[in-house]
């Protein structure tokens, strides 16, 4: 985080590296979906077990789960610190 300071004020700019994590991070869960629904076809076409398939859609939907917590606990935090201060 590059932080630049002028007179009162306090500005925190990402980095490029931080930019691009974050691109990542909001987009990596749809990605591995949609690469999990190619390989599930394929593996249903091939007649091929689907216990790893099935297996995987647990994670995916425990994964989900998680980021939405994470994501109401990210809100709650702000709406309290704009609220307080």
């Amino acid at each position: 985080m590059i932080v630049r300071r002028k007179g009162g004020l306090t500005e925190f700019i990402p980095t490029p590296q931080e930019k691009r994590d974050g691109l990542i991070r909001d987009h990596v869960l749809g990605l591995l979906e949609n690469l999990h629904q190619r390989l599930a076809r394929l593996e249903r076409a091939s007649k091929l077990p689907a216990d790893e398939a099935e297996a995987f859609t647990a994670l995916l939907a425990r994964m989900r789960a998680d980021e939405s917590r994470n994501l109401e606990l990210h809100a709650s935090l702000i709406t309290s610190d704009t609220a307080s201060g």
